[in-house]
């Protein structure tokens, strides 16, 4: 499958905005403290907020399209965690099957 979300994409968007993982992870690890399983979507969304707050907004974008990405990315780092976000498979996807 061909588009803007594919891996390679995220592989080079992730490779140039690294804070945004690292925010993503700690959030998620925070998280995992207290639930088993949690939303991905809400922490990009904190995330955003967090951006916002420190005067990055304006230019400063972080896509829906990448959230499957990064939540599949942090289950593989931390595989103590595997299924703490639901993730799905479709027929046709531009993710790894994990």
């Amino acid at each position: 499958m061909n588009g803007k979300w594919t891996k390679d994409n995220f592989d080079v968007y992730n490779k140039n905005n690294p804070e945004i993982y690292s925010k993503f992870e700690g959030y998620a690890l925070e998280a995992s403290k207290f639930r088993d399983k949690y939303s991905a979507k809400i922490i990009f969304h904190i995330i955003r907020w967090d951006t916002m707050l420190e005067g990055k907004d304006s230019d400063y974008k972080i896509d829906d399209g990448w959230i499957s990405h990064y939540s599949r990315l942090f289950m593989e780092n931390h595989p103590e965690l595997k299924g703490f976000f639901e993730t799905r498979v479709r027929k046709d996807t531009y993710h790894l099957c994990l």
